[in-house]
């Protein structure tokens, strides 16, 4: 039903933020980590899972550049 994980931004173009949630759902409210142009930043994550069967999970990245995404799961919930 969803993972545990650490969200790392590695070398933002531009400041902004990543989203991720459930590909079968409702782009949520806040963001999972934040980040500034050229740096690298982490924060863990509980990411929900789609329940189509699909078990997908979307990525919105909010900064007017491109930005390198580490997704290191650690863990997940049944």
């Amino acid at each position: 039903r969803a993972i545990s994980a650490n969200v790392t931004v590695v070398a933002g173009g531009a400041a902004g933020s990543l989203v991720l949630w459930a590909g079968d759902g409702e782009l949520p409210g806040t963001s999972n980590v934040s980040f500034a142009a050229g740096r690298t930043r982490a924060n863990n994550a509980v990411i929900e899972l789609a329940r189509d069967g699909t078990r997908s999970v979307w990525v919105r990245n909010g900064a007017a550049g491109a930005a390198h995404l580490i997704l290191d799961v650690n863990g997940y919930f049944r």
